[in-house]
This record gives C-alpha cells, sequence and structure tokens, in this order.
C-alpha cells in the first residue's frame, strides 16, 4: 500500500487557486508527508489510487468548475475504473476537493455547488471525500463593486495572508483526523 503520498491539483487563470494549492503543498511536506502538485491541463495523466490523500481545487466559475477542470474531470472518470453500485470505498485513499470563489451573492453558499460536483467524481469512484475546503479569493474579471461591496465586503487582497494561514489550518486538522485510518505516519501530531 503507498503511504505517506499526497496528490495537489490546481487548476487557476489569476493565481487565486494556486496561491491556495501551494499552501496547501507547503503544509503537508511539512507535516512529512511527500506531496506532487501538478496544475491540471488537458494532457495531464494522473492515478488518484497512487496516493493516500488527492486534493483537487479550482476557481468557482457560474458555481462549477471551469470548463477545463470538468473535462480533467471527465477523462479521468473514463479511464477504465469500473463505476459498480454503491461504489464501494477503496481503501487507504481519500479526497478533499477545495476552490477559490467571490461569493459576491450568496457567499459560501457559490462555492458549495462545485465542491460536491468535483467531491461526486472521487465517490463514484470508490474514494471518499472527507472535507473541503472554500477560500474567498478576487474575482477581476467583475465589476469593482462585485469585489468590494458584495457579502464579504472588499475582497481586492484575497486569498489573504490570514486566508491562506487558515487553509494551512485546515489541513493540518484533516491529517490529525485522517492519521488512524490512512497511512499518513504520525510526523504532524
Amino acid at each position: 500500500m503507498v503511504e505517506k503520498k499526497s496528490l495537489t491539483l490546481y487548476w487557476t487563470k489569476n493565481g487565486n487557486t494556486e496561491k491556495v494549492a501551494r499552501r496547501i503543498h507547503e503544509t503537508l511536506e511539512r507535516a512529512g508527508i511527500e506531496d506532487s502538485i501538478l496544475r491540471m491541463t488537458k494532457d495531464l495523466e494522473v492515478e488518484y489510487l497512487d496516493y493516500n490523500l488527492v486534493f483537487l481545487g479550482a476557481p468557482v466559475y457560474h458555481n462549477l468548475p471551469p470548463k477545463p477542470v470538468i473535462a480533467f474531470l471527465e477523462k479521468h472518470r473514463k479511464r477504465g475504473v469500473a463505476i459498480v453500485a454503491s461504489s464501494p470505498e477503496k481503501p487507504g485513499i481519500a479526497a478533499i476537493p477545495y476552490c477559490t470563489y467571490g461569493g459576491g451573492h450568496t457567499g459560501y453558499n457559490e462555492a458549495l455547488p462545485m465542491l460536491k460536483y468535483i467531491g461526486q467524481f472521487f465517490e463514484h469512484e470508490g474514494i471518499r471525500v472527507v472535507d473541503d475546503i472554500a477560500v474567498p479569493g478576487v474575482f477581476p474579471e467583475a465589476e469593482p463593486a462585485y469585489n468590494t461591496k458584495g457579502r464579504f465586503g472588499i475582497i481586492t487582497d484575497r486569498p489573504s495572508a490570514q486566508d491562506l494561514r487558515e487553509v494551512e489550518g485546515r489541513v493540518l486538522g484533516i491529517l490529525r483526523r485522517l492519521h488512524l485510518v490512512l497511512p499518513l505516519g504520525d510526523a504532524f501530531l
């Protein structure tokens, strides 16, 4: 069985999601877990089952992942793994979807559909989704009021240093919860 290996996948347009991915990667590495960080591209091939943890993230576009991420997920769904009734879980692996989102209209609820959407790709292959992470981020293509007068107020500097510290705390919390059921070791406790 693979031990103490994780994969951090991300797609970014403006750099917000990459900041979060890099903080996830750095946190995992400091916790003694070998992490591969990869930007999703149409040519990227990965095997989720080669890892104990898979973090997969992107910005929210219209409550869903952007089209390149949807294409990536669909491509990897069709890679030969049988989808069977009740999606029996594969032991030793877990997934955590994450995203960056503006949230100007309805806050966290703008991120939730995307996180669930990504999660279903893992769950259908028997990979348990154990948590998700959503981080507010500036939406450069929006009119200025979206980034200054929405539900979160001024988000022109987000994800901020505080947001990234919170991501680190969330990742460490996930590791603490999973250390008894996944072969992750005890270095981070």
